[in-house]
């Protein structure tokens, strides 16, 4: 049975979920509230009161007009800082968070205080260049430099992002910038903060690097300096989760500090003790949506068994999902609130019948091998019921998710005590020494045997399949449920029989909660290099979403090439890189006779085009994005001198495949580029310049790593490209040419990638010329 108040906050919380995932009017809503209530009379006619099914759906419906209501807010007015943007201004303000690192670059976001001497009020986003750290959380700061307002495009996606996180401007690259104070916040703050960066100080000074980013980012969610390979490598074996800071965490630290307060005080009183200090250990961390909702949960876990009820912790997990939605009903759009909710509820209430099977199994060999699998059942549970989710949400699945979250389970246990011990006492010499010691072994066989399984053939598979399936999914995962908890039943002589419902009834409703609509896509996404004689044109495609990036030399040959492409209706959008006839020559053409919804240029390069600066993201289909990587061209326009080196710089990802395109940049830009701190390696790179002997600098291809490159070159040209010494630096890789093999067409699933040559000429030619 499940209990009426319980039942009414599954209403709610089920209401919001659909409307986040589908859409649609009130009574859509009411259907399937309706439709799983009658569902739920018929698994327990005589325990489901009428009335309450009523008001479950009443309250559904209640549910999914609060999400609507919040979706069609008008959004927050442009504080006080955006009329100062644009131009030179002197801000001051205080550091929001700390600065979050990418190689040699650090971006905080700024409460701001002042423009000019004159108060103002608004956030903005700094990013400069440092040597070490960046600033710190309460920092007070003074930049000067070029503010830039923030735009309103809708399909940007970075413009997207940092309207959710209240940004009203940017400020990047200030010539002048520096802290004048430090840790200004309020008493309890800058102690909380203190702590932080104490236990961090304790972690690096205890263990050596990459175990120190692992442990920090287990016990305190802090992620900044963590290696790019290591992120990679989690995201593909689906165990990022283990790296941050989530319910485990909470759970774990609530039931050290009962234990250790119950040395000296009645059980009861330890454990409302402990209560009082999990919000500073929230505020600690970040109050993000999983600790928030680990953090609820535990109090409501705690005071029930302080108080003798035996209430299931499933029915604490729905308070506190609807506790949190009706506070904001957005949250259910949020990826990790969804990923914290649905790993809880598999641990809930299928890591239980699992631990329980396979203590079964293992009876009698040993305490040892017990609890390593009930350690991986745990693991499991989480990690069968995020999979919808995770591929609803990033397009991709990884085929190890429930086997490496199943072994490596057990090390990320004996990896969290490794990053207590060091938080606590890695301050203390011979205790540093030893940690030193074990993280060689414990936290470095966590991250080999990571890194093991992100190598491993097919880890990482696309996936676009329909909702239906995942819908069978959760079905196939409740008849698992079914099926243990029978066997629970008949093992325990017919007790217990409600069970199988409740369980069952939580995994129908689970389809509702967690899945978000899914459309497959006829084709893979595709980024083409346009065969447009000495020039360049790139056609990035995904489903019916087309972007141009630039336009080939005057002579109208991207026509046709687009013609041969299968490009007849308008584009999307034309991205032109920089003003030189031979990428922006063809524009008007594409204009007049193709369309274009949208032109994207750096500043002064074309006339009425939308500005676009590094940072900029244009979204193409769920895997396909294309970033403006740089340079600066608006924000740092003293910072490179020729035309050339003021090109944009683009990169297209399609999952997890990368294409770099640098377009016309030369030596001192791609200097720049490679120390920017930005994470540059690719797959594929189309040559820069055409295969000019002034780009291409052993330094970018270093950074790059590409596995193939494409040059876009005219047959025959005047200016000897490509130069003879530059094709001799992709020899080791495919090297594709447009006047050798026409069109090159770079297509991915998100996984896998192919390149193909629209001639069956063999490409990568080495008779370059000697420009």
């Amino acid at each position: 049975m499940i209990p009426a108040v319980p039942l009414l906050a599954l209403a709610f919380t089920g209401g919001i979920a659909v409307a986040a995932a589908f859409g649609g009017p009130w009574w859509f809503t009411s259907i399937v509230a309706a439709a799983l209530a009658v569902a739920l009379s018929l698994f327990d006619p005589a325990r489901t009161s009428r009335a309450v099914l009523v008001a479950a759906v009443a309250i559904a419906t209640i549910g999914q007009a609060s999400f609507a209501a919040a979706a069609a807010a008008d959004p927050t007015p442009l504080a006080a800082i955006a009329s100062a943007a644009s131009g030179s201004h002197e801000v001051i303000g205080t550091a929001v968070t700390d600065a979050r690192l990418r190689g040699a670059l650090a971006s905080v976001d700024i409460d701001v205080e002042q423009v000019n001497g004159v108060a103002s009020a608004g956030r903005l986003r700094m990013t400069v260049r440092v040597e070490t750290a960046g600033p710190r959380a309460d920092d007070r700061i003074r930049a000067t430099g070029d503010l830039q307002r923030a735009p309103r495009a809708a399909s940007n996606d970075y413009v997207e992002y940092l309207r959710s996180a209240g940004i009203d401007a940017v400020l990047a690259y200030p010539p002048r910038w520096a802290v004048v104070e430090s840790n200004t916040g309020a008493a309890p703050v800058r102690a909380l903060r203190a702590l932080r960066r104490w236990a961090t100080s304790n972690i690096e000074r205890s263990l050596p690097e990459p175990a120190a980013s692992l442990v920090a980012g287990v016990l305190l969610g802090e992620q900044r300096t963590m290696p790019a390979a290591l992120t990679d490598a989690l995201r593909a074996t689906g165990t990022t989760h283990l790296v941050g800071v989530s319910g485990q965490n909470v759970a774990m630290l609530t039931g050290a500090l009962v234990a250790l307060l119950a040395a000296w005080l009645p059980r009861r009183r330890a454990a409302l003790l402990a209560l009082a200090l999990i919000p500073a250990y929230v505020l600690l961390v970040g109050a993000e949506p999983p600790v928030v909702r680990a953090a609820l949960m535990a109090v409501g876990i705690t005071v029930g068994a302080v108080t003798g009820r035996r209430t299931p912790a499933w029915i604490f997990l729905v308070y506190a999902c609807a506790g949190m939605l009706a506070f904001n009903p957005m949250l259910a759009r949020s990826v990790s609130f969804q990923l914290s909710a649905a790993a809880t509820a598999g641990v809930l209430i299928l890591s239980p019948l699992l631990a329980e099977r396979a203590a079964a199994l293992l009876a009698g060999r040993g305490a040892l091998l017990a609890s390593l699998a009930e350690a991986s059942a745990v693991a499991t549970g989480a990690a069968i019921a995020v999979i919808p989710v995770q591929a609803a949400a990033f397009g991709t699945l990884s085929l190890l998710q429930v086997p490496a979250n199943a072994v490596i389970a057990p090390l990320y246990g004996a990896t969290t005590v490794v990053a207590i011990m060091a938080g606590l006492l890695g301050w203390f010499p011979p205790v540093a020494t030893a940690l030193h010691a074990s993280g060689q072994f414990v936290p470095a066989a966590f991250i080999g045997l990571v890194e093991l399984l992100a190598r491993m053939p097919g880890a990482t598979i696309a996936v676009h399949a329909p909702a239906l399936a995942w819908i069978g999914w959760y079905l196939l995962v409740g008849g698992l449920v079914w099926a243990l908890s029978q066997r629970e039943s008949d093992a325990l002589g017919g007790a217990g029989g409600g069970l199988p419902t409740i369980r069952l009834a939580l995994a129908v409703v689970a389809i509702g909660l967690w899945m978000l609509a899914l459309t497959p896509r006829e084709h893979s996404p595709s980024v083409t290099i346009l065969d447009v004689g000495q020039g360049l044109a790139i056609l990035v495609r995904d489903g019916d979403a087309a972007v141009l990036i630039d336009a080939g030399p005057p002579d109208g040959a991207v026509l046709a090439a687009l013609a041969r492409a299968g490009q007849s209706r308008p584009l999307d959008a034309v991205v032109i890189t920089h003003a030189d006839a031979d990428h922006a020559g063809g524009l008007a053409a594409v204009r007049s006779r193709i369309g274009a919804t949208r032109t994207l240029a750096p500043d002064g390069v074309s006339p009425g085009a939308e500005r676009i600066d590094i940072g900029d993201r244009i979204r193409l289909g769920p895997q396909t994005t294309i970033e403006a990587l740089g340079p600066p061209v608006t924000t740092l326009p003293y910072a490179l001198a020729s035309e050339n080196d003021r090109a944009l710089v683009l990169l297209v990802t399609i999952g997890t495949r990368r294409i770099l395109l640098p377009a016309d940049i030369e030596a001192p830009a791609e200097h720049w580029l490679a120390r920017s701190g930005q994470d540059l390696r690719a797959d594929v790179i189309v040559v820069g310049h055409h295969g000019s002997k002034s780009s291409s600098t052993p330094e970018l291809l270093a950074a790059v790593e590409p596995r193939a490159a494409v040059i876009s070159v005219g047959a025959r040209n005047s200016y000897g490209h490509p130069n003879a010494e530059v094709v001799a630096r992709y020899a080791a890789m495919p090297l594709y040419r447009t006047d050798e093999v026409g069109e090159v067409t770079v297509r991915s699933d998100g996984v896998r990638l192919w390149v193909q040559a629209a001639h069956a000429t063999l490409p990568a030619q080495r008779n370059g010329g000697t420009r």
